[in-house]
């Protein structure tokens, strides 16, 4: 295999096994999400086969097609895709919790604020329900536009926005 195709290869897979990582270890700490409501639902399960199809990769890559059926790439083989499994059992560990971040079906109710100095940034009323433990319930966000696809959300306290800053919608 070419040398640059394989760096290439390399580098890919394990942006991809750290991207797994950072987003079920410390996701639920970085404000950023998806615009669109539809994809964060998605969006795990395509990066957890990502990340399967990574460490897959990364077996398969030291396997010597000159040395034919030798044990070692049988070896590769199998316990590539045993490897390979970890992201999806991992995946359901982390799907046991009812009411996951992907799980929600979440809404915007309503628009209560816009920035004074930016139109990205408002102040929503967002809905979440969690269909498989029956729960609704309503927080107050806000949400920064940072491009059409992802957006920054984070709690705010009601109490503390000011008329100077924001407009009431």
């Amino acid at each position: 295999m070419n040398k640059t195709l394989r760096n290439i290869i390399l580098s890919l897979a394990i942006f991809f096994i750290l991207w797994f990582i950072i987003y079920f270890f410390l996701g639920e700490y970085i404000d950023l999400e998806f615009a669109d409501y539809n994809y964060t639902k998605a969006f795990p399960k395509v990066l957890t086969f990502l990340c399967a199809v990574s460490i897959y990769t990364l077996f398969l890559i030291p396997i010597k097609k000159s040395k034919g059926w030798s044990f070692l790439n049988i070896l590769l083989f199998f316990v590539g895709i045993l490897f390979s499994l970890i992201p999806i059992f991992l995946f359901q560990f982390f799907s046991l919790n009812k009411c996951a971040n992907w799980k929600l079906d979440k809404r915007d109710k309503k628009t209560l604020y816009q920035s004074k100095m930016s139109s990205s940034e408002t102040i929503k009323l967002i809905e979440f329900n969690c269909k498989e433990a029956n729960k609704k319930n309503i927080k107050v966000k806000r949400v920064v536009e940072i491009t059409p696809l992802f957006i920054s959300s984070s709690d705010i306290d009601t109490l503390k926005i000011s008329d100077k800053n924001w407009k009431k919608l």
